[in-house]
Formats: structure tokens, C-alpha cells, sequence
């Protein structure tokens, strides 16, 4: 499953002609060049997942996120994105307690991400308790050799200066990443490495970098 050319220049266009009139006049485009491309390569995506982890039961509209801006509070009143995004988890994108595979590709920005962006507050506190309990096998799956194949980064994310337990305080000399309040892996990519024959096989392949983050992540459920 790929992506084609028309799929950047369109998204091009739209930067160009960011008005409500001209985007109608040229729905159709947007749909064949940008969002149905883009659907079919999320649903191949969501079927390769689904064979990873069979619980993730969801769809298309559950994982993507709209086109349409929310301009209410913004000084930006342009009323569309330039990118089309997605995530897939258990959870699709209103995600807060899963391992997740987040892909967002315009001409502007193109990347590929894994991990936990937005733990809630119980998520957060079983995996700050659990780390303190036995930190080495998070340490191992946050360092595997697999993750810097993908992800030169490593993992990364928000952290919180201080914990309300002296005792995590305590575990955070040693292992700070009990610290943190995300944890993600992101790889930037040019257009023209996005377009390729096997993007939806390309995409799983960052999933499975962080696997042992994965499993990890699951168990606490």
C-alpha cells in the first residue's frame, strides 16, 4: 500500500488556496488524490496491527484525525490542515492508556511515531509504580537495540521535576525516565522516502521497533 505524488502536490494546493470557497470547488481532488489514499493506507495499517494485536478492534474514523481545523481558539483561521494523520491503538486516537502507532505525512512534516503520548493519570501512576517496583526489565525496553534502529533518539518525552513519593524521588537518580510524563519515539522523513510501494509494511516495521516497550506497556493492563 503506497502513497502517490498527487497525494503532496494536492496538500501543496491547499497551503496555497487555505479558503473555504476554493477547497469546495476542488472537493473531488481531495478526495481521490489525498483522502481516500490516505483511508486505504490507514485501514492496511490497521489490519497489519490487528495481527499483532488482535484487540485492537477499530476503524478508520476512529483512528484518524479530521482535516478540518478547529479554529475557535486559534489566531490561525485557516480552516484546513496540511496533513493527514492517524492513530491506531486499542484506543484509536482518543488514546491515553495503550501502545500506539501515530503517522503524520504532509509536505511540510512527515513522521512516523510509537509509544504512549498521552498517558492519564491512572496510566501514569501504574507506570511510575511499577518502574519503582522493578525498574530494570522498563530500563531494558526503553534501551533495546531495536528502538535506535528506527528511532536514533531514542525515547523521549516530557518530564516532571519532582514526584509526590520520596521513594520514586528516590529510583529517579538511577532510572529518571520514572520521571517522565510521555513516552514516545518519533523519525522525521523526507516526501520522497514516504513514497514508497511498501508504506504500510515501512510504518508496522516502527511499531515493532519497540516491541519490548510494548509488551511492557501492556502488561500493566
Amino acid at each position: 500500500m503506497k502513497l502517490e505524488p498527487q497525494f503532496y502536490q494536492f496538500l501543496k494546493q491547499v497551503a496555497a488556496n487555505n479558503n473555504r470557497e476554493w477547497f469546495k470547488a476542488h472537493k473531488n481532488e481531495f478526495d481521490k488524490m489525498v483522502f481516500e489514499p490516505f483511508k486505504r493506507l490507514t485501514e492496511a495499517v490497521i489490519a497489519k496491527m490487528q495481527q499483532i494485536d488482535p484487540q485492537i478492534q477499530i476503524d478508520f474514523k476512529q483512528a484518524a484525525f479530521r482535516f478540518y481545523r478547529d479554529t475557535r481558539f486559534s489566531a490561525d483561521k485557516t480552516p484546513y490542515k496540511l496533513w493527514m494523520g492517524a492513530a491506531v491503538s486499542r484506543d484509536g486516537r482518543k488514546n491515553t492508556r495503550y501502545p500506539e502507532l501515530y503517522f503524520q505525512f504532509g509536505p511540510g512534516e512527515n513522521f512516523i511515531a510509537a509509544g504512549l503520548y498521552r498517558p492519564d493519570k491512572d496510566t501514569l501512576y501504574k507506570i511510575r509504580k511499577t518502574i519503582a517496583q522493578n525498574p530494570q526489565p522498563f530500563k531494558e525496553s526503553m534501551t533495546d537495540s531495536d528502538v535506535y534502529k528506527y528511532f536514533p533518539e531514542g525515547f523521549q518525552g516530557e518530564r516532571n521535576k519532582r514526584l509526590p513519593h520520596k521513594a520514586w524521588m528516590q529510583v529517579a537518580q538511577n532510572y529518571p525516565c520514572i520521571l517522565n510524563k510521555q513516552f514516545f519515539v518519533v523519525k522525521y522523513y523526507r516526501p520522497e522516502d514516504i513514497l514508497r510501494p511498501d508504506l504500510d509494511e515501512f510504518i508496522i516495521a516502527h511499531y515493532r521497533a519497540v516491541k519490548k516497550f510494548n509488551n511492557w506497556l501492556l502488561e500493566l493492563h
